[in-house]
């Protein structure tokens, strides 16, 4: 109601144990009746045990609220305070990341589309704290996700890709530079684009976009290529074979390195592509590069404060334990 969450929230696990207290105080009563009746019914007796009874469920009733105040204490209960914006300096990355069908070809185990999609995963934790969006191509290019730093959501964009849902096939880089030039902040800060593709089967010339988006706009390109030059087959939906030609050949997909060195010059980045099979990992080695490039301040999700509330819990379960310890003396 409140939105109140705890810190500590398995620590209230410990109030199961206040009714099992409870029950043993109704027991060690019972026994103590039946052991006082022994002695005799006079009136002396009577009064002992109404007066006893009572001030011993005073007592512990005050003790059990103490200690249910101090366990939830330390549950620490919180609840929403301030929203503080923040802001950091960040680079602006945008991850081109191509869904086309030979992205589907299992050169690369169990596929390049799967090793692709771990990869750009791995390099979005490698980038944190940068704004980071995302867009997807084949034979078109679509933005899926604007810069931004909420990386849970371009995971579940990743997860989600699939060149099945994708008519327009193809491998067009063109108009991904275009659209990334349109995509990131005009406003100074290191511009990163990061493609990921196989390099096959190229509709367009893209060195001169990489080129253009390079010395006009200031974006630094890197190639990362996903497949092997030996190449592989492309399986069908539902065990239905391997993909064929018009021909009833059984289609084998290669990845380009030629194509693929060519748009890394033309990137401006100075490396050459980064590949997925490399058997060492070059995505916090993509991730240093980027980082070297010139950080702007950008603001990032406003930060919520949540404040605790613990204090005052303790200040009642002091002021109970206090009267217990009153009655007790007083008892004896």
């Amino acid at each position: 109601m409140w939105g109140i969450q705890f810190e500590y929230e398995k620590a209230l696990y410990l109030l199961m144990a206040l009714p099992v207290l409870a029950l043993f105080g109704v027991n060690y009563l019972k026994w103590r009746a039946q052991a006082l009746d022994s002695l005799g019914k006079n009136a002396t007796g009577r009064w002992i045990k109404t007066s006893s009874t009572r001030q011993f469920w005073q007592k512990n009733a005050l003790l059990l609220g103490a200690v249910a105040l101090l366990i939830t204490a330390f549950a620490n209960p919180q609840w929403a305070g301030k929203s503080q914006p923040q802001k950091q300096e960040a680079c602006d990355v945008l991850l081109a990341f191509d869904i086309s069908k030979s992205m589907l070809a299992n050169d690369l185990r169990p596929s390049r589309l799967v090793r692709a999609r771990l990869f750009a995963q791995e390099l979005l934790r490698e980038l944190s704290g940068n704004r980071v969006g995302l867009l997807f191509f084949a034979g078109d290019a679509f933005l899926s996700m604007p810069l931004s730093t909420d990386y849970a959501t371009i995971n579940n964009f990743l997860a989600e890709a699939d060149p099945d849902t994708y008519s327009a096939q193809g491998t067009a880089i063109g108009p991904v530079v275009n659209l990334a030039r349109k995509s990131f902040d005009p406003e100074g800060g290191g511009r990163a684009l990061v493609i990921i593709t196989d390099g096959e089967d190229h509709e367009d010339s893209p060195e001169e976009a990489l080129e253009e988006a390079l010395s006009e706009d200031g974006i630094v390109s890197y190639i990362v290529g996903a497949g092997t030059p030996q190449g592989g087959n492309i399986p069908l939906n539902f065990g239905r074979g391997l993909l064929r030609d018009g021909n009833n050949e059984v289609v084998v997909t290669k990845m380009d390195p030629e194509a693929l060195q060519n748009m890394a010059q033309a990137g401006g980045s100075g490396k050459p592509p980064y590949l997925i099979s490399d058997l060492n990992t070059p995505a916090r080695q993509l991730a240093d590069e980027i980082n070297q490039l010139k950080k702007k301040e950008v603001a990032v999700r406003a930060s919520m404060q949540r404040e605790s509330g613990f204090q005052w819990l303790v200040f009642p379960a002091v002021l109970l334990l206090l009267a217990f310890l009153w009655l007790e003396n007083r008892s004896r």
